[in-house]
């Protein structure tokens, strides 16, 4: 018989992470691929990065307070990248009828809301729309505090807990804080001490994106996420070797360590320009 050609391979990434080398196995897929195949591969780093970060937070006598139930966070503005917006729309499509038509009616409400306060432009092309504040050239922070301020839970928050929590995102998978969890529902009002991942992977999945599928440079909010993943289907269009994917996804991890780490700003919000 002749021998099986292997559909995955396993690298060995080795990072650097608070001061201490670390050897990280990640499993990827061989031959033409989308750049969503990288996605598994970012999880899987995302992890090992903020456990990494947890556990140093720990010696540090610092405990982390998010517990299910605890969903402050939910209602902050969640940015993220294509990749995973295209995701989560497959994750919606792939629900039960009854239970598909409510989350997209919690997404729809929360259009609504935001048009309706100015932060959307209901003109705009569904798709290429991004939200906005009364200044000109609002920068994330002014657009967060207002989105905030609406106090528009995440359409897939329910009961207080993520109801697609192995599926939910990147930047919420790397969300962990050490201040009191009551404190979150007045971000803004008071400090939030947050466990910071040493690498923001969903910044690293944009970048990749963008420069494998040339999908908007930017990450988008997540309740725009069926509207943006419906308006650019390249990202699920366009293909590139297995080998190749993984080794963009490493250099864009190598450029996010070039910057030092407390000058990498705030993620930007894509304008798709």
């Amino acid at each position: 018989m002749p021998d099986t050609v292997p559909t995955t391979e396993t690298a060995n990434i080795h990072l650097q992470v608070l001061g201490e080398q670390h050897v990280f196995p990640v499993e990827f897929p061989l031959g033409e691929q989308t750049v969503g195949a990288m996605l598994p591969v970012a999880r899987k780093l995302s992890y090992e990065l903020t456990t990494i970060a947890l556990k140093s937070a720990c010696q540090d006598g610092r405990t982390v307070s998010c517990r299910a139930g605890c969903g402050a966070c939910c209602r902050q503005l969640v940015a993220i990248s294509l990749v995973e917006a295209q995701t989560l729309a497959d994750v919606v499509a792939a629900m039960p009828a009854e239970r598909q038509a409510g989350i997209r009616r919690r997404f729809a409400e929360a259009i609504e809301r935001l048009e309706s306060v100015g932060m959307l432009d209901a003109s705009e092309p569904h798709g290429n729309r991004m939200l906005r504040t009364t200044r000109d050239e609002p920068s994330v922070s002014d657009v967060a505090r207002r989105y905030f301020r609406q106090q528009i839970a995440c359409p897939f928050l329910e009961d207080e807990s993520c109801s697609i929590h192995p599926e939910r995102p990147l930047v919420c998978r790397e969300y962990h804080v050490t201040s009191p969890a009551a404190d979150c529902a007045r971000l803004y009002q008071t400090p939030i001490d947050s466990v910071l991942s040493p690498i923001r992977m969903g910044d690293v999945m944009t970048r990749v994106a963008h420069k494998v599928s040339a999908a908007p440079l930017g990450s988008i909010p997540l309740v725009l996420s069926l509207e943006w993943s419906a308006a650019h289907p390249e990202i699920r269009e366009r293909t590139t070797d297995g080998l190749e994917l993984l080794k963009t996804l490493m250099a864009e991890i190598d450029n996010h360590y070039a910057q030092g780490f407390d000058d990498r700003g705030e993620a930007s919000l894509s304008d798709a320009s």
